[in-house]
């Protein structure tokens, strides 16, 4: 653990040592007994080992506390769970405490904002227990945004509060301090930035610019983050005066020199496997520890939800717990969510990086990134869900072979991180029916007579056996994507998010968009047939795709839910009825798919009779059909001759496929799939 001065402005440098105070009660300058009594009360619950007395701080607590409480202001950067939440809400609570006259009732001696609307609840939650557990009668105030909420109610709820201290998230305190007159920040004490990084990256500078304008400048500021970036340095000279550097890393025992960015308590494990196998170990993998609390990250919102369905449906009552968390869902559902997960015994969260900040829920075994972040400072605040405040965790991360460079990347990164042996590996059993390469490269809807039709029944999954051989899931996936629409709609928007988020990666040279075989995506987000975006405009006749076939009625593909699927057929019936665009597209699709499926149904009627089919057509029929399919080729081969056609598109032609990349009847990717990534 070390402080830095910065280089432009000389301060008095604090280097925490092993001299540090053991304790909250020697802390100089000393602690008032409320804040010491809500110490004791607060920490005693939630710390396994017992104490005489109190529990001791952490290193970031000892090197922060002080520093704050003697008009200093700080940039703290210290490990994901190394108690930095405390280290401000205790000087926050023990300003209050300390203040000779009492605030009137518009005024605010402390502002503390968060990135997101779940961490500013945890931390608006901590901070009203210290302050019951301290004697201050008057409720911390909760800004954040979220249906139902507006700017009013929260300053009506201020009002009548008579708040101390403000906690909220970067838009909604901006609205409140440049529209409203009604909170008066002349007496603040203390202002916190925690998670700066985040905030920076999420956008929100303009509006912190803003609010550090209308604050006061004989304030304490405290700037809280794991990762001290070239914009938190220079945000840190913008709002800070004099600040003091404190920078809490994990240390070999037997050197000074900084080892790892990751909490020495949790152990990072990475595994590679391809893109098509992916899913499937991840649902062996929640199986295998259904009783662990288990945090998922993945990509995009979108991503979330489709993954999100699938899982929760396919693996039942075998899951104790299965939630889905994004920052597209409205305020009540995340916080409901969020609520049943921290309740809950066991299970897995479902989420993107709106959970990947400053949250602290209990007993975390594992923390899974089935998508590697975008940005790649994420990779350590989504471990740190795991192993806070000493405890023991892992991680794991799924890579492609094309992305095992980014193990490396880590390393350098000071991020420790090695293989997952090849015990606890989740492998596809390749004797297994459903997970034969027929299987994988279909994952897919067969011309033959057995997973054609949306009503097939979708199998359980196969127990892990002792050598960790699972099944491949994706054909139940595929089932569920035949039997409702909604898995068909959530799959190709998931698709087509996660193309647009992996070309924003950071770590572009790692995860190149070049290398991404957007034919086997297309597969494991179970596809039926594919959309149209740019990114494939060039590309169809090459990608490892295998499209449903015409005897596949997309469009006829109902909702379960009949609400969506009544206003989904009324929709259709008016698209039909005006003879747009693709009317008469989607007519000859529904004609030929009804077509098929009936001639397919009267082979099988005929097949379960003993009857040869061939055999009553008659021979003449089948001379027919002969000659069809001789024209068929002669006219294709003329239009390659003269080069009206491709031979990439007289090789599909051939093989049946009428529409480029065996298209139609998919959602068009420009309709409404705006980019979701990290939140």
């Amino acid at each position: 653990m070390q402080s830095e001065k910065p280089t432009e402005k000389p301060t008095d440098a604090v280097e925490p040592t092993s001299d540090a105070p053991p304790s909250f009660n020697t802390m100089i300058p000393p602690l008032s007994s409320s804040s010491l009594a809500s110490i004791g009360v607060v920490l005693s619950q939630t710390m396994t080992d017992k104490y005489p007395s109190l529990p001791p701080p952490t290193p970031v607590q000892s090197a922060s506390i002080p520093l704050l409480l003697t008009n200093k202001d700080v940039a703290v950067q210290a490990l994901t769970g190394s108690g930095k939440t405390l280290a401000y809400v205790i000087p926050t609570i023990e300003l209050i405490l300390r203040r000779t006259t009492p605030l009137k009732s518009s005024q605010i001696s402390s502002l503390i904002i968060t990135p997101t609307r779940e961490l500013a609840s945890q931390v608006h939650s901590i901070v009203k227990v210290f302050a019951d557990g301290s004697g201050i009668v008057n409720e911390p105030i909760l800004c954040i945004g979220g249906e139902g909420t507006t700017a009013k109610t929260d300053l009506e709820k201020f009002g009548m509060f008579k708040s101390d201290v403000m906690v909220g998230t970067p838009g909604r305190v901006h609205d409140i301090l440049t529209r409203y007159s009604t909170v008066d920040v002349r007496e603040l004490d203390l202002l916190v930035l925690d998670e700066a990084d985040t905030l920076l990256s999420m956008g929100f500078e303009v509006q912190v610019s803003g609010i550090l304008k209308r604050l006061p400048q004989m304030r304490r500021t405290g700037l809280f983050s794991a990762t001290m970036t070239r914009g938190v340095k220079e945000l840190s000279r913008a709002g800070l005066r004099n600040p003091v550097f404190v920078n809490v890393n994990v240390q070999n025992e037997n050197s000074k020199e900084k080892t790892s960015n990751t909490p020495s308590s949790l152990t990072n494990y990475y595994v590679v496997c391809p893109m098509l196998e992916k899913l499937s170990r991840l649902s062996a993998f929640l199986l295998d520890h259904a009783d662990e609390k288990v945090i998922v990250f993945f990509l995009t919102c979108t991503a979330v939800d489709f993954f999100g369905n699938a899982i929760k449906e396919i693996l039942g009552g075998k899951m104790n717990y299965v939630e889905a968390l994004h920052g597209k869902m409205n305020q009540k559902r995340r916080e409901n969510c969020l609520k049943r997960y921290k309740e809950s015994g066991g299970g897995a969260l479902l989420c993107t990086d709106v959970a990947a900040r400053g949250l602290d829920v209990d007993d975390i075994s594992w923390v899974v990134q089935f998508d590697a972040p975008v940005d790649p400072s994420s990779f350590v605040h989504r471990v740190g869900r795991a192993a806070r405040a000493g405890k023991v965790g892992k991680s794991l991360v799924f890579l492609s072979n094309e992305e095992e460079a980014y193990v490396d990347f880590l390393k350098l990164r000071k991020v420790p991180i090695e293989e997952l042996s090849g015990e606890e590996q989740c492998l596809l059993d390749m004797m297994d029916e459903a997970g034969t390469e027929a299987g994988m490269e279909a994952g897919a809807i067969d011309d033959g007579d057995e997973t054609t039709t949306s009503t097939k029944t979708v199998t359980a999954t196969k127990t892990i056996t002792k050598e960790n051989k699972i099944r491949n899931i994706l054909p139940m996936v595929k089932a569920l994507v035949l039997s409702d629409r909604d898995y068909l709609e959530k799959g190709t928007k998931a698709f087509t998010s996660f193309i647009r988020a992996y070309k924003e990666h950071q770590c572009s040279f790692i995860f190149r968009f070049a290398s991404l075989d957007l034919g086997e995506l297309a597969t494991a987000f179970c596809l039926l047939r594919l959309p149209k975006m740019p990114e494939l405009k060039d590309s169809h006749s090459e990608l490892s795709f295998k499209a449903a076939g015409p005897e596949v009625n997309i469009h006829g593909i109902k909702f379960k839910d009949k609400h969506r699927e009544k206003a989904r057929q009324a929709r259709l019936a008016k698209e039909l009825a005006a003879g747009g665009k693709n009317a008469k597209q989607v007519k000859a699709e529904i004609k030929k798919a009804e077509k098929l499926q009936k001639q397919k149904k009267y082979i099988e009627d005929q097949k379960a009779k003993g009857r040869n089919v061939n055999k009553k057509r008659g021979k003449n029929a089948q001379i027919h059909d002969e000659w069809d399919e001789l024209a068929k080729e002669e006219r294709l081969h003329k239009k390659l001759r003269k080069g009206k056609i491709t031979k990439e598109e007289y090789k599909r032609l051939m093989r049946g496929d009428e529409k480029k990349g065996g298209g139609g009847g998919e959602l068009d990717s420009d309709e409404d799939f705006d980019d979701d990534l990290s939140m």
